[in-house]
């Protein structure tokens, strides 16, 4: 047995005993189910999603609200946050064993919990706040009912967003590992091979990516057709894989990949934990353009000089292949799901350093972008300042101003909106015939390609321009926004008896810059009141907290947008 084979007999042996040794330590956590329906999954732990990994798993709950949700361990509330946005209403449990449980898209809490939350929020005047209860505030029993099931802030229907943290790190861990009762006997799915060539690489004679199509069954894929794939150059490599777990037929994302050529391992990516603060380097993990244009899952087997992802390990020059011996070499994937069902796919490449070869990449035009350094960017109406690393490659963004009605400024066409950026940047553009009194009302907006849709971004106006930050590329204006939100009362109208009434309604909306703030004060005193932006719905409840005596009152209600203007409505009532 010669060196290297021992050699790689050590590695494997030490990288086996590290999960098993890793898979051990999870287990020892005893944590229960956070439901006590059947864990069905709608997603799960790093599953591709827009701009970032899926950092927990997406529990079905039947379509419903409502379900009890349990602390999988003993605790305490460590922090709790209302949103109408992301996580919507969530709840972190801090857990002696060193893991932080976190549970989101809630409707409501148990009263221990929603008492000490009022509190905060009249003490604020806020409906929106995040709280951080110290480690004796709210204590948490194993299998203690700390919420009920919901569709707040971004969920798309409802569902529990379930997550795992290292308190220490906060870093996301795949909650699969910990031994949940979540069924799962399928392999995962692979549907097509991408091969990219880099530094004066060559795929079959071109320098363009092409996609393969795979064939085969109970795990074992094979391209069709069984090309040989001529290459030469440096060539990267990506495999369009998802998985499915039981009962559900969502897609959802897979545990391990591993490329090997020739037998050897060059690539390893292992979905164990997911740091948010590099969650967003997902866009020079996946193939972007796939994911957005093809709706393809392709995860890329090869790291790009901007990925600070800490997800691989077995690399041989990042995974980028390169060949010069004019011969056939064998690739195989291995991609696993977390419980370790395995699917597999073979294929060819063969170097041809000899081929003819055709440059079909066309000379890129407009201002360039280094990934080094910080970059400016100055027009005579429009001006940005990225900072390094905005970009994950180098690259060129074309610009373009062309007039547009009903803005006050051009219309301002800035690089290409399907190219990601990573930090926000500074945009600055310039205004027109603005009257004094409207200077305050601009505002930086996003305007669709098909110029259809409008998305406020903000911003500040000084000495002629309109500043703002954004984290996209695309078509910018500026418009002036002076109309104040639209309130409209539901159930109550002036002098009403509202004493069979279990709260006062209201719709509002807003035109452009969207709504900012919300208050309603009942005989002078603020009262708790709801906004649901899914519903466009404003709701004060006659409850304990709110405690709304019976009698006669007199209701005010304020409404602002972004922009600062305000809508004010106000009614005597009977309670």
């Amino acid at each position: 047995m010669n060196i290297l084979n021992r050699f790689l007999i050590v590695v494997v042996f030490l990288l086996t005993f590290q999960q098993y040794y890793t898979q051990v330590e999870y287990d020892k956590t005893d944590f229960v189910a956070p439901m006590h329906i059947p864990l069905i999954l709608a997603g799960n732990f790093a599953e591709l999603r827009s701009n970032h990994f899926h950092t927990g798993l997406d529990i079905k709950t039947k379509g419903s609200e409502g379900y009890r949700i349990y602390a999988v361990d003993s605790g305490y509330v460590s922090r709790i946050n209302i949103s109408h946005w992301g996580y919507g209403k969530a709840i972190y449990v801090t857990h002696p064993n060193g893991y932080t449980s976190v549970y989101a898209h809630l409707s409501r809490f148990p009263e221990k919990i929603e008492k000490y939350l009022r509190k905060k929020q009249f003490e604020n005047e806020t409906e929106t706040i995040t709280v951080y209860p110290d480690s004796l505030g709210l204590l948490i029993s194993k299998e203690e009912i700390i919420a009920y099931s919901g569709n707040s802030g971004s969920s798309g229907g409802p569902h529990l967003h379930f997550e795992i943290r290292e308190t220490e790190t906060e870093k996301a861990v795949n909650p699969l590992l910990f031994g949940f009762d979540v069924k799962d006997d399928i392999r995962p799915t692979v549907s097509n091979i991408k091969l990219y060539p880099l530094e004066n690489g060559f795929i079959n004679g071109k320098d363009i990516a092409k996609v393969y199509p795979t064939t085969g069954s109970i795990g074992e894929y094979r391209l069709k057709d069984n090309p040989i794939i001529e290459v030469d150059g440096e060539i990267g490599v990506g495999v369009h894989t998802i998985d499915k777990l039981n009962g559900a037929g969502n897609k959802c994302g897979i545990y391990t990949i591993e490329l090997f050529v020739d037998a050897s391992l060059v690539f390893r990516q292992t979905m164990e934990k997911i740091d948010f603060f590099t969650n967003r380097y997902i866009n020079a993990h996946k193939d972007y353009k796939e994911y957005h244009n093809n709706n393809r899952s392709i995860h890329k087997s090869y790291v790009s000089d901007n990925n600070k992802l800490e997800l691989y390990d077995g690399l041989i020059n990042n995974g980028k292949l390169f060949f010069n011996d004019d011969a056939i070499h064998q690739l195989k994937y291995i991609i696993k799901d977390t419980y370790g069902n395995t699917s597999t796919v073979k294929f060819q490449v063969k170097s041809n350093t000899k081929m003819a070869k055709t440059l079909t990449q066309t000379q890129l035009i407009g201002d360039t972008i280094l990934m080094a350094g910080d970059v400016v960017i100055e027009k005579e109406g429009f001006k940005a300042y990225l900072p390094e690393n905005s970009v994950y490659n180098d690259l060129r963004a074309k610009y373009k101003e062309e007039e547009m009605a009903k803005t006050a400024s051009g219309l301002h066409q800035f690089g290409n909106s399907k190219i990601p950026i990573h930090h926000y940047f500074i945009m600055k553009i310039k205004t027109q015939n603005i009257a004094k009194n409207m200077e305050n009302k601009a505002v930086i907006v996003s305007i669709s390609g098909d110029k259809r849709k409008v998305y406020a971004k903000g911003g500040e106006y000084k000495n002629g321009w309109v500043e703002t930050k954004v984290r996209a590329f695309g078509n910018y204006a500026v418009k002036i926004d002076s109309v104040a939100p639209v309130v409209t009362a539901v159930n109550i109208s002036e002098g009403k008896n509202l004493s069979s009434a279990k709260n006062i309604q209201f719709k509002i909306s807003d035109n452009l810059s969207g709504i900012e703030t919300y208050d309603a004060f009942i005989d002078g005193r603020w009262v708790l009141g709801r906004y649901a932006p899914k519903r466009a719905t404003y709701t004060i409840s006659f409850d304990a907290y709110n405690n709304i005596s019976k009698g006669k009152h007199l209701l005010k209600v304020l409404v602002t947008d972004e922009r600062g203007n305000e809508s004010m409505k106000e009614y005597n009532f009977t309670r």
